[in-house]
């Protein structure tokens, strides 16, 4: 009986992850669009495991496998823990059903374990082809590794959710727990990323004709960074059936574990996340009065920092672009000629920095859910005598407070770190200003045109919608058109043509602006 209820809350889990509408135009648009991210990624996974096959060093990719999806797995799952497992908004539903805590907890589980189980399945699948094509393994491998691919993500979601277990449990001590869960996943994140440009500049020193040499250090790296992989490695490459079901019925024990160690705490857990705080003593005082554009804008400035799944997931774009602004000022010219196997690169790099950091500023683009964001809400904004475009202009400007400051600070460290003009010098501030308010509209004018006020799941709204996609993948993608047109063009003096491709940019944000000036919530 149990096992049914887990299973029915699990199936009602993954519609709602998923969309209600799975006939709709725009789901087809965003399966589309989903379709071609992962056939993307299979082709990187099996021309990463071909790479290593050729050079000899085809032992090295179950280990090496296992443990970027592991890594992967690890960090997204460690940023939505709070709004699937923890949080969530169908919380007090949920616990008022009668079912086990335990039960509740597995079903939660469950859905995160097959949602990174198709990202490891994408991975692992085309580098467990590339491996057969060059180890020429025996039989026994084909089972082994569609064990492996299903046991792969039981680890590291556990992991992950016991990191944000502790994060939550360390936090709901304080008065504005969420707020705190923020702050320290912004944290973890920049310190992942920061990590791997560190790891970066490691790869640019080891000398590549110590081929073999190298892979056993990659092996003992990997085994010693993420030691499931061992075990894997022992299984797959030495054929240790031993050591494969020590990796398979680990990775069982960790799930079973982790739902008996968090059971007796979730209700407490939850509850400290989803209660709000007052002071004992409240005093009335002076009443404060403001506009309503300021009053809109506080209100999209405490929503944005209150949810952890929206914060890092529309902040991630200007966090990476102040990572790579700062890495760059470690990065030598002839470094940056070898990493890219372009001479001069730095004299390059100059004509595209400007769109480039458009480009990933434009991944952090809150406008293109915030107004879907007012869900069931939305009546209290409506029931206002607060116009249409008010609202729109609070969200429009939440945005370019993320945006700015971050292209801002990027384009100062590129100004002191590369020599360029002065009419680039300008720009490399113009630039991403102006692709800024674009991406802004164009985020806002997509949420106007695509809503969707009745969602269930906070998570799937900010990350799986068509909106959030289009904002965000659509911002990514116009950043690298003008990159394209600069590479290709490079006989044009670079201040003439990135200032002509800023005037168009500004003449689109001025067009999206009519649009919305019109549009109707």
């Amino acid at each position: 009986m149990t096992k049914s209820k887990c299973w029915l809350l699990f199936k009602t889990q993954m519609r709602n992850e998923f969309g209600r509408s799975l006939k709709s135009r725009g789901r087809k648009i965003t399966s589309f669009a989903i379709g071609i991210v992962l056939l993307m990624l299979v082709f990187y996974a099996y021309m990463l495991s071909y790479g290593l096959g050729s050079m000899g060093m085809a032992e090295v990719i179950p280990s090496y496998g296992l443990a970027i999806t592991g890594l992967i797995t690890l960090f997204f799952t460690a940023l939505k823990t709070n709004g699937v497992l923890f949080a969530y908004k169908e919380y007090d539903m949920v616990m008022s059903l009668p079912v086990k805590t335990s039960t509740v907890i597995a079903s939660r589980f469950m859905t995160m374990y097959v949602l990174n189980l198709m990202l490891t399945a994408v991975i692992l699948i085309p580098m467990g082809i590339g491996y057969a094509v060059w180890a020429a393994p025996g039989i026994i491998f084909y089972p082994e590794w569609i064990l492996g691919i299903l046991a792969a993500p039981l680890i590291p979601t556990t992991l992950a959710a016991l990191l944000g277990t502790l994060i939550i449990l360390f936090s709901s001590r304080f008065k504005y727990a969420n707020a705190v869960v923020t702050v320290v996943s912004v944290i973890g994140t920049l310190a992942v990323l920061v990590l791997s440009v560190g790891m970066g500049q490691f790869a640019e020193t080891i000398d590549m004709p110590e081929i073999h040499s190298i892979s056993e250090m990659i092996l003992t790296q990997v085994h010693r960074i993420y030691p499931p992989a061992a075990l894997f490695f022992q299984g797959i490459a030495r054929g240790n059936a031993a050591a494969m079901a020590a990796f398979l019925a680990g990775s069982l024990l960790w799930f079973y574990l982790f739902v008996k160690l968090i059971s007796p705490v979730y209700k407490k857990l939850n509850t400290s996340l989803v209660t709000y705080h007052t002071r004992s003593n409240y005093k009335l005082t002076e009443l404060k009065a403001s506009s309503q554009i300021h009053a809109l804008y506080k209100k999209e400035l405490k929503r944005f920092f209150s949810s952890t799944i929206y914060c890092l997931n529309m902040g991630m774009g200007c966090l990476m672009t102040l990572v790579l602004a700062i890495a760059l000022i470690f990065v030598r010219f002839d470094q940056l000629d070898q990493m890219t196997g372009i001479p001069n690169m730095a004299e390059m790099a100059a004509r595209i920095l400007p769109f480039a950091i458009s480009a990933l500023i434009s991944m952090s683009c809150t406008t293109c859910v915030s107004l879907s964001l007012e869900g069931k809400n939305l009546w209290i904004l409506k029931s206002m005598p607060i116009e249409d475009i008010t609202i729109c202009k609070s969200k429009i400007l939440m945005n370019l407070t993320l945006q700015i400051p971050a292209a801002l600070l990027a384009a100062l460290i590129i100004n002191i770190r590369f020599p360029m003009a002065l009419s680039m010098r300008i720009l490399m501030f113009v630039t991403p200003v102006v692709c800024a308010l674009f991406n802004s509209l164009w985020g806002m004018f997509i949420n106007l045109k695509m809503p969707d006020y009745n969602w269930t799941s906070e998570t799937a709204l900010v990350k799986q919608s068509l909106p959030a996609m289009a904002g965000t993948l659509g911002g990514l993608v116009g950043g690298m058109i003008p990159i394209l047109a600069v590479l290709a063009l490079h006989q044009i003096d670079a201040g003439l043509l990135t200032g002509v491709m800023t005037a168009v940019i500004l003449l689109g944000a001025w067009g999206l602006w009519g649009q919305i000036r019109k549009a109707k919530i």
